[in-house]
């Protein structure tokens, strides 16, 4: 009986979890705040509220929430550019009381088969005043030079490092937009910032490429001797010289957190962003392993517990019954 019931679960369990791999249903959001502590935002834009819901400075210059066109679930956020357009949309979260001194921010970007040209802007995080005239004592910017090169690029009025002009020396990536094959693909970039004690040179700043580090930045001084707080996390997609053809860009699984996030999951398994898994010609082969959380090794697959859902590693207990999925 004991051995029929057993069977009954890892059955039944398998049944689930292969629908569940098949159908793609399950996202790197779904209860994100339980299953990730550290991370302080999270959007897939699944929610198809307006953008102006989930941020508290939005530009909706050709950006919008849409369907079509996404790394998973069904939504992304795309940037319509119109020919020679250099006004374009952006997203901020603001915290009025401000962000940790040390933060990472994590985004998939796209740019669509067949763009043409390299929009300057792409991200920033900044301390920035919000009131009489809007200006920002230090700001990383996560940017394309004309060549095609990310590079961050980061404004410190207050640092004892900075030019006459208020700015650091440029940080240009090993990473360009010039190689085609980084267009017309899903692409997982993070941005690291940690503020430095005030006075002291102890900042650092860097930024990941598919979560290749490309650029690194450490004893900076950021803020100078001010006690500035981040205050202000931003996707920005303005466009300095406008854009020679009517084109688009997209933004999917916005991350904002006080440890590093990483791509998601499984994503080189899905290809070309997890919603394309519906689209393949077959699933990719996994071995479905059971075993208690006593036994249990957890070695990077995916977990599930009794119910079928996705857990993680430190959620295992000793004397529960876990299944184990490993491509």
């Amino acid at each position: 009986m004991k051995t029929h019931t057993l069977f009954f679960i890892v059955s039944t369990m398998t049944i689930l979890i292969i629908a569940g791999l098949s159908s793609v249903q399950a996202g790197e959001g779904d209860n994100w705040q339980a299953m990730h502590p550290e991370w302080l935002w999270f959007d897939g834009f699944e929610t198809q509220d307006t953008l102006t819901v989930n941020y508290q400075d939005v530009s909706s210059n050709g950006m919008s929430v849409v369907t079509g066109e996404a790394f998973e679930g069904t939504h992304s956020m795309r940037q319509s550019y119109a020919l020679g357009q250099v006004d374009a949309g952006w997203i901020i979260r603001v915290s009025d009381n401000g962000f940790p001194d040390h933060v990472f921010m994590r985004w998939y970007h796209k740019f669509e088969a067949g763009f043409q040209g390299f929009p300057p802007k792409m991200a920033r995080i900044r301390y920035r005043l919000r009131s009489g005239d809007w200006s920002s004592p230090y700001a990383v910017h996560c940017w394309l030079e004309t060549d095609g090169v990310l590079a961050l690029d980061v404004a410190a009025t207050n640092s004892a490092q900075a030019n006459s002009a208020g700015w650091l020396p440029i940080a240009r990536s090993s990473f360009s937009f010039a190689d085609a094959r980084n267009i017309g693909r899903w692409i997982c970039f993070e941005m690291e910032v940690k503020l430095n004690t005030p006075g002291a040179t102890d900042g650092l700043y860097r930024l990941w490429a598919d979560d290749s580090l490309i650029v690194e930045r450490s004893t900076v001084d950021l803020r100078g001797a001010t006690t500035f707080k981040i205050n202000e996390m931003m996707l920005d997609c303005y466009w300095n010289e406008g854009s020679p053809k009517t084109q688009s860009r997209y933004y999917d699984n916005l991350v904002i957190s006080t440890r590093k996030i990483g791509r998601v999951a499984n994503a080189a398994v899905y290809g070309n962003g997890m919603k394309n898994l519906s689209r393949t010609k077959a699933l990719p082969r996994y071995s479905i392993i059971l075993a208690t959380g006593r036994s249990f090794t957890h070695s990077g697959e995916q977990v599930f517990d009794i119910r079928g859902r996705q857990i993680r590693n430190d959620q295992v207990r000793p004397n529960g019954i876990y299944v184990s999925v490993k491509r």
